[in-house]
């Protein structure tokens, strides 16, 4: 029995190594620079030149020249954990995440993924980088796009393009005071820095879903069809 172990021991390092060299192509492309100067002290900053950055899975995400920016969404209670809103080692991953999370072009799920792939890119520890990804998959914005239909007898919908040619989206905004706590974060932030391999962010989402187990978003994909301009649930 001891061969199929190390066997099974192997294939589990082989797939973490995978994993690791997946992360290391994403990356960003271009320098921060924020202006006017000092702008970090008011909160209200404008990106120079446009931020890029390629994940794990090849995808492009771009913001725009002149973007305005207040740095990443800390509320004040979690930043003794967490860090500054404008903290350079998490500022290009919050603000590709930012941009993601207002214009709804690619899936809530997807935006929040990058935002991990985008602090491993920039050095951030693991163990922090997953607890700032559990506090975005937890409490932060998410949206679906609704599909209009017309009832066509017992569960059944014919699904047609919206008279205007645009999704109807769906959305709930960022809402992280009422869902977790200062204390939750630093127990969950113990735990990782003591085996932050042990943790995927597989079971990160788990345990959001278990805190919001009739959560709308969480039980639902991408896309939701609507009966009669009503969300079918």
């Amino acid at each position: 029995m001891k061969a199929p172990r190390k066997m099974f021991r192997c294939i589990v390092a082989a797939a973490g190594l995978c994993a690791a060299s997946m992360l290391a192509q994403a990356q960003f492309v271009g320098d921060l620079v924020l202006e006017p100067a000092g702008c970090t002290q008011t909160g209200k900053c404008r990106i120079k030149n446009k931020l890029r950055f390629t994940d794990s899975n090849k995808l492009v995400w771009e913001t725009y020249d002149s973007e305005s920016t207040d740095g990443a969404t800390i509320p004040p209670i979690f930043q003794p954990i967490v860090g500054k809103p404008f903290e350079e080692s998490f500022l290009k991953a919050a603000i590709i995440h930012d941009h993601y999370c207002v214009r709804h072009v690619r899936t809530w799920r997807a935006t929040h993924r990058v935002f991990y792939e985008g602090l491993i890119d920039q050095g951030v520890p693991q163990s922090k980088a997953k607890l700032m990804y559990y506090a975005v998959y937890l409490g932060g914005p998410k949206w679906v796009t609704l599909i209009p239909g017309t009832a066509c007898g017992g569960n059944c919908v014919k699904s047609f393009t919206a008279s205007d040619g645009k999704p109807v989206i769906r959305y709930r905004e960022a809402d992280y005071a009422t869902v977790t706590s200062a204390s939750e974060l630093a127990a969950l932030e113990q735990e990782l820095q003591a085996n932050p391999e042990g943790i995927s962010l597989e079971d990160l989402e788990k345990r959001a879903q278990l805190k919001r187990p009739d959560d709308f978003y969480y039980r639902n994909g991408d896309q939701v069809r609507m009966k009669n301009l009503a969300v079918a649930e």
